[in-house]
């Protein structure tokens, strides 16, 4: 997997993480990108808050260096219902935070999900919410940050999967199993739309550094 990170300060993103013949993953600072945008992303800019605007722009931006990285000539990455839609030369998925954009990309994979938090995002008032009994019961027993880890580790299946299934799970229709020691994890969906149950197929990955979470899911 090529890695291409815009401050150095960020490589330990990278540390734990696999290596993925044609992907890319590319982890940028927010910032004002809205200058470098196709024209067609720039349009979905308008009804954006400023603080909105640097945060999708960065994310494009991320996008289009991931492109790059695997010898694509970039891309405008469209969007429907807030979901991304990829050029058909590869696939890929973008997240960011308030300080943080990245996007991955791939021409080998089959589903792709990259997904970023902010450290401590996840209280303990959201897990009756986000997670079932039986996540509760591992999370109780896994360091305090392991709530944050599993509730990325969903968003990242939920973006690899929906190109796939083309409905959106709910929090409780995927159970996360995490392998805390090696800083990997595996999805069970226990939903009834069966094109979902690729998600079982898949493995994902996880670092923590500078304060956040970063979360990649797969299937080959």
């Amino acid at each position: 997997m090529h890695w291409r990170f815009e401050d150095d300060s960020l490589r330990e993103f990278a540390d734990t993480m696999p290596d993925i013949a044609k992907t890319s993953v590319v982890i940028a600072t927010v910032t004002d990108h809205c200058d470098q945008l196709f024209a067609e992303e720039r349009d979905e800019l308008e009804s954006m808050a400023q603080v909105r605007q640097f945060g999708f722009s960065s994310g494009r931006h991320a996008a289009h260096l991931a492109q790059s990285a695997l010898g694509l000539d970039p891309a405008a990455i469209g969007r429907q219902q807030r979901v991304p839609i990829w050029p058909n030369t590869c696939i890929g998925s973008i997240t960011h935070t308030d300080r943080f954009a990245g996007a991955a990309a791939s021409t080998e994979l089959t589903a792709l999900g990259l997904d970023m938090e902010e450290a401590g995002r996840v209280d303990e008032k959201l897990h009756r919410m986000l997670f079932t009994e039986k996540e509760a019961k591992m999370l109780n027993a896994l360091p305090q940050g392991a709530p944050t880890v599993a509730f990325s580790a969903k968003e990242s299946g939920y973006k690899a999967i929906y190109p796939i299934g083309q409905q959106f799970i709910g929090f409780k229709e995927a159970e996360i199993n995490l392998d805390w020691a090696r800083q990997r994890f595996t999805i069970d969906y226990v939903g009834d739309h069966a094109p979902n149950k690729a998600l079982n197929s898949g493995q994902g990955f996880w670092q923590v550094h500078a304060d956040h979470v970063l979360t990649v899911f797969i299937i080959d």
